[in-house]
């Protein structure tokens, strides 16, 4: 029986509540630290890797493909090779964990590389006023063969064929968001038909690290 997913808000970047210019109270941690010369302790932790694998029917997940969802040539669909999602910010995949994420690795490919993957993250922490935790790899190679040739003979030796694997190391967070895109490559069906459905994206593998206490 298919899992029913759940709706999950996706990440957000900005601190609830922020105040533009403004940094909050328990945002001034570094500053008063250094100037009061308080000491630190490091932090020992454990660490438990957990791997989601397409179509992602977990109850801890929850996918939008995107605009198209496979409309006649739209491209954004569950495929043989896993979760093809549209161009952000109408694809996404979120996730949450119940133990802080410290870490996520994405692995797919694009449908044009060079592709792009993309993660917002909420801290469980807002510790750092003005960056958010926003993380992107780019530049990365590998494609899945399109439709079109792979029917006529095309097959996975062809020479962009290929995964790619973008890796984020992140402050502790308990909800991230995954996008992604591909060079998009305009042709004459694109034209024709309306769409650029080679900009996409295709999620296999969802790796994520979770903090647990030390001995644990």
């Amino acid at each position: 029986m298919a899992v029913t997913a759940q709706p999950i808000a996706r990440a957000v970047a900005v601190r609830p509540g922020r105040q533009p210019g403004q940094i909050a109270d328990d945002e001034l941690g570094v500053p008063q630290m250094a100037h009061a010369g308080i000491p630190q302790t490091v932090e020992v932790y454990a660490v438990e890797h957990r791997e989601y694998e397409a179509p992602f029917n977990y109850p801890n997940f929850y996918v939008e493909l995107g605009r198209e969802a496979r409309k006649k040539e739209g491209g954004a669909e569950y495929n043989p090779d896993g979760v093809e999602i549209d161009v952000p910010p109408f694809g996404a995949i979120t996730f949450v964990e119940e133990e802080p994420i410290i870490g996520v690795t994405v692995i797919g490919s694009a449908c044009s590389p060079p592709g792009t993957v993309l993660i917002h993250a909420e801290p469980l922490e807002w510790k750092y006023p003005r960056t958010g935790v926003k993380m992107k790899a780019s530049n990365l190679w590998g494609e899945h063969v399109n439709g079109l040739p792979w029917g006529r003979g095309v097959t996975e030796d062809w020479r962009e064929a290929g995964l790619s694997s973008a890796e984020f190391h992140l402050p502790a967070c308990r909800k991230v968001t995954v996008m992604g895109w591909s060079q998009l490559e305009i042709g004459q069906r694109d034209i024709m038909l309306g769409n650029g459905h080679d900009g996409h994206y295709c999620v296999r593998i969802i790796r994520v690290t979770v903090k647990q206490p030390a001995g644990g």
